[in-house]
């Protein structure tokens, strides 16, 4: 499955889907600054180590990470500039929301489009797939930095509101075959 089997537009939604489970997940409970900041450095280097990865089993996985590879060698900056180029790109779209209900309900209303797309050009595995694929990155981005807690003791690796957006997520990319 790649990129020639979709219009331009469903492939430029699927594209968007990583930046969108990391803004997801960082806005999904209050934390402070520093917290917020570490898990969205964390969150970034997940979805650039997911994109490295040799052993994912979706094939749209794989054409999609390989398109995200290919734009990003375009990319004049590499290595840590490109991380951190990518961290405050992200930072700046947060920055554009009015508050972080509307981002939630922006990133959920991209999984149900995400779902939709799925639903109508793949088969019920490749879907099923993809949807493992995204949620594996969700769940470790979730559990990148732990909440709550002081000075680093106690605070739990995923909090409430982090499985809540998990359980969104899910629902939100269910597919219709």
């Amino acid at each position: 499955m790649s990129q020639q089997y979709f219009p331009e537009d469903e492939w430029s939604t699927l594209l968007k889907t990583p930046t969108m489970i990391i803004m997801a997940m960082t806005l999904a409970d209050k934390t402070d600054p520093v917290s917020f900041l570490q898990e969205t450095q964390a969150a970034v280097q997940i979805v650039v180590n997911e994109q490295n990865r040799l052993d994912l089993t979706s094939d749209l996985a794989k054409s999609l990470t390989t398109s995200l590879k290919e734009i990003d060698a375009k990319d004049p900056l590499q290595g840590e500039q490109l991380l951190l180029k990518k961290q405050f790109e992200l930072l700046g779209a947060l920055q554009n929301l009015k508050n972080a209900s509307e981002g939630r309900k922006n990133t959920l209303d991209h999984f149900k489009q995400v779902g939709s797309i799925l639903g109508n050009k793949v088969t019920a595995v490749q879907a099923q797939e993809f949807k493992i694929w995204i949620l594996s990155i969700a769940r470790q981005i979730a559990e990148a930095v732990k909440e709550g807690g002081l000075f680093g003791i106690g605070g739990e690796r995923v909090s409430r509101d982090e499985s809540d957006m998990l359980k969104a997520i899910e629902k939100a990319l269910d597919f219709k075959l």
